[in-house]
């Protein structure tokens, strides 16, 4: 008969020295690994779970996920098995115990240790939502703590109600999770996402400063207040840190953090700011609301206690925010402010108490004295027929049974736009007005150097933003549509835009602005998301093509200060290494111009450098476009300024520094209002060009640079309307 083993019993390899803590699911062991020596935590599965499947699913699953997982800040799992009708779990041994009794043992950590654990959390979080887990009970008794050398380190654990983008474990409705640190939008059932780790981040962290969650009393009471009670602020603390609080634990998800790593990084900047009090926050406990008093759900067992651990310290390890101005000797630039971050305002979907009469509705009280709370369903998937997507009409292919070859993946430091695979860039234009997407082909036998208008696709795709890139390596150039919540290609056959495919959900707000480049250097192109709109903070997440889909994006790069709507982005090979570096063009806090490189590193981008700062250029009326434009190999920038007339200033890369030509060419019959330039190597001879719509006049006109500058080649009327058509690029 199966019976749960006990000290100095064997469980597969491992010999039971101590009991650590039980619960729920079942017994945490202390125990050694025979043949190694090696202290493990042992964790049992009680008999009667054991017995269920979904359970036991479940159980395998915190196995496999964190396995899989390479993430310093999540605990390690050395090996998983069955004996005797026992499921077990041996994973790495912290001996620090957990957040939870760390705290009721010694007290707070001091504000600034705190929001280096919280942060150590967030990288956490931020590791499992980029293999597609989302871990659905963050809280202290989750938070393993090792202290030594001079810093403590975090590791989140119990993976064991976590669910990834396969899962179904939790289509019986239960919502999983501990009621105190639950985003509002999972007491209405809905699923967990990222966004809602995020928000148990925020009360981890109000946790961490001031010892208690951030609100108070039973189930009803916690259902009310996490979704209409005012976030809560600490007296005396910072706007930056206030600010974070208002941001993670927001009642409407999209108003949060727009990635875990996105609040790592604001927790290291707002420690890195040195206005961190020294002494503890003092709150006077939240008011509970006039509901009556439910027993607290289910929860799973806390972390092995251990005997008292060495005194909180400050880690040493923890890496700068990014952003950190770069100066030039001969002009430093200005630097970039921090100021308030704005609050925002609670969603107002229906008055307190119908949403309490909804909870009430959808408890389920349990039998045999234990009790269950039974939430509405969470599958996890479905499709919401009141949220419109795009459908595009379909669209006539002109192949005329033509049979046309991929020619291959193009490698260069820019994205292509050869569409049909001839070697030579072509121009994509999408023409709102007629509800089509026309391409203009390069053709080097005409005085123009342009072919044919050639209608492409019966579609303008929308209101989706559209870019182009070798999505799928087949050196045809096709189209990323991207909208809130998914992302579509349309991909070239050769001689038309096929009907677009889906090739990933995303999760982006209503403004967001993206750019295309081989960010990871496999001969794809991938895409940067560029979000923090109404904020103080911007973040950058890249999501990766593998030729026939986008992988989750995940956090590259995070800003504190910088202003989503003071930046304009591109992408591009600028240090010749095989990937597509970012570069911004922003408008610093006094006034000028600057523009900044974020290095790619193939899974993140380094720290920005400062490339260039003019304090002559006006931010609004300049206009960056990226290509090859000296043939070298290196991306380079090609800046147009407003002068009345189109100005153009190229800033050629040497690999590592930027040189601004002293020179500029003015386009004296095109005004920059009605200019719409892009860059197109239309000879296919290494060298970009600069192919420019006059809005003013319908006509396409093909700029290029030869050993006296940008000279005007050729142009064609192009029978449009103009004023409504967009030219497609690499960034929208």
């Amino acid at each position: 008969m199966a019976r749960i083993p006990g000290v100095g019993d064997l469980l597969g390899p491992y010999r039971i020295t101590r009991e650590l803590g039980a619960g729920g699911m079942g017994i945490v062991f202390e125990a050694i690994e025979e043949g190694l020596g090696r202290r493990v935590a042992l964790k049992v599965l009680s008999l009667q779970l054991a017995s269920e499947p979904e359970f036991r699913t479940r159980f395998k699953r915190e196995a496999s996920v964190l396995a899989r997982s390479d993430s310093p800040h999540i605990i390690q799992v050395y090996s998983h098995g069955e004996q005797d009708g026992c499921l077990y779990l041996a994973t790495q041994f912290v001996s620090g115990g957990d957040l939870a009794a760390r705290v009721a043992g010694e007290g707070l950590p001091a504000p600034d240790v705190s929001l280096d654990i919280a942060a150590q959390v967030a990288s956490a979080l931020a590791d499992a939502h980029a293999v597609g887990v989302i871990h659905r009970d963050v809280k202290p008794h989750n938070v393993l703590l090792r202290s030594g050398q001079g810093q403590v380190h975090a590791y989140l654990c119990d993976f064991g109600i976590a669910r990834d983008g396969d899962s179904s474990l939790t289509s019986s409705g239960v919502v999983a999770g501990t009621y105190a640190y639950l985003a509002p939008e999972r007491f209405r059932g809905e699923a967990a996402t990222p966004a809602s780790d995020t928000y148990a981040l925020g009360c981890l962290l109000w946790f961490l400063l001031t010892g208690r969650p951030p609100y108070d009393g039973g189930l009803v009471q916690l259902a009310h207040q996490h979704e209409f009670s005012p976030i809560p602020q600490l007296p005396g603390a910072s706007d930056q840190l206030n600010g974070f609080l208002l941001r993670a634990m927001a009642k409407d998800p999209a108003a949060r953090h727009s990635s875990a790593a996105a609040a790592a990084a604001a927790l290291r900047a707002i420690r890195a700011s040195g206005r961190v009090p020294d002494q503890h926050f003092v709150v006077p406990p939240p008011a509970t609301p006039p509901y009556p008093s439910y027993p607290s759900g289910p929860s799973y067992p806390s972390s092995p206690s251990a005997p008292s651990a060495p005194s909180y310290v400050v880690a040493a390890s923890v890496p700068p925010p990014l952003a950190a101005p770069i100066a030039q000797p001969a002009s430093p630039p200005p630097s970039y402010a921090t100021p308030n971050l704005p609050t925002p305002v609670p969603r107002s979907r229906r008055g307190p108490l119908a949403a309490v009469i909804a909870v009430l509705a959808a408890l389920v009280i349990g039998v045999g004295g234990g009790v269950a709370w039974h939430f509405l369903r969470d599958d996890g998937g479905g499709t919401d027929s009141t949220n419109p997507t795009l459908s595009p009409e379909p669209q006539e292919t002109p192949t005329d049974g033509e049979t046309v070859d991929p020619p291959g993946a193009r490698v260069g430091p820019v994205t292509p736009a050869d569409v049909n695979g001839d070697g030579n860039d072509d121009t994509i234009l999408i023409d709102n007005s007629a509800d089509q997407t026309l391409v203009l082909t390069s053709d080097e036998a005409t005085d123009t150097g342009f072919g044919d208008f050639e209608t492409w696709a019966g579609t303008a795709y929308g209101s989706a933003k559209v870019v182009r890139g070798d999505f799928s390596g087949d050196g045809w150039t096709d189209l990323a549509l991207v909208e809130t919540d998914r992302v579509q290609v349309a991909r070239s056959n050769g001689v038309g835009f096929e009907a677009p495919e889906d090739w990933g959900d995303v999760q982006l707000p209503a403004r967001f602005k993206v750019t295309a480049g081989d960010f990871d250097g496999d001969g794809v192109t991938d895409l940067a998301y560029l979000t923090g709109a109404g904020e103080d903070f911007i973040a950058i997440d890249v999501a990766l093509s593998d030729g026939s889909t986008f992988g989750t994006a995940s956090n590259w790069a995070g800003v504190e200060g910088w202003k989503f709507d003071d930046m304009k982005i591109g992408a591009g090979d600028f240090d010749g290494d095989g990937d597509a570096d970012l570069i911004e063009l922003g408008k610093p806090s006094e006034g000028g111009v600057d523009l900044r490189l974020f290095r790619s590193e193939r899974d993140t981008f380094a720290d920005n450098e400062l490339w260039l700062y003019s304090a002559t250029w006006e931010w609004g009326r300049t206009h960056p476009v990226i290509g090859d434009f000296d043939g070298d190999g290196d991306a380079d920038v090609v800046v147009m300024l407003d002068e009345g007339n189109a100005r153009f200033v190229r800033i050629l890369s040497e690999g590592t520094t930027p040189e601004l030509e002293s020179q500029h060419v003015d386009v004296d019959d095109v005004a920059y209002a009605d200019a719409r330039p892009v860059a197109a190597d239309t000879d296919g001879d290494g060298t970009t060009d600069l192919v420019l719509l006059d809005r003013s006049t319908a006509t396409v006109r093909l700029f290029r640079y030869g050993s006296d500058g940008l000279e005007d080649t050729g142009r064609l009327a192009a029978g449009i309307d103009a004023e409504n058509t967009v030219v497609v690029g690499i960034t929208r």
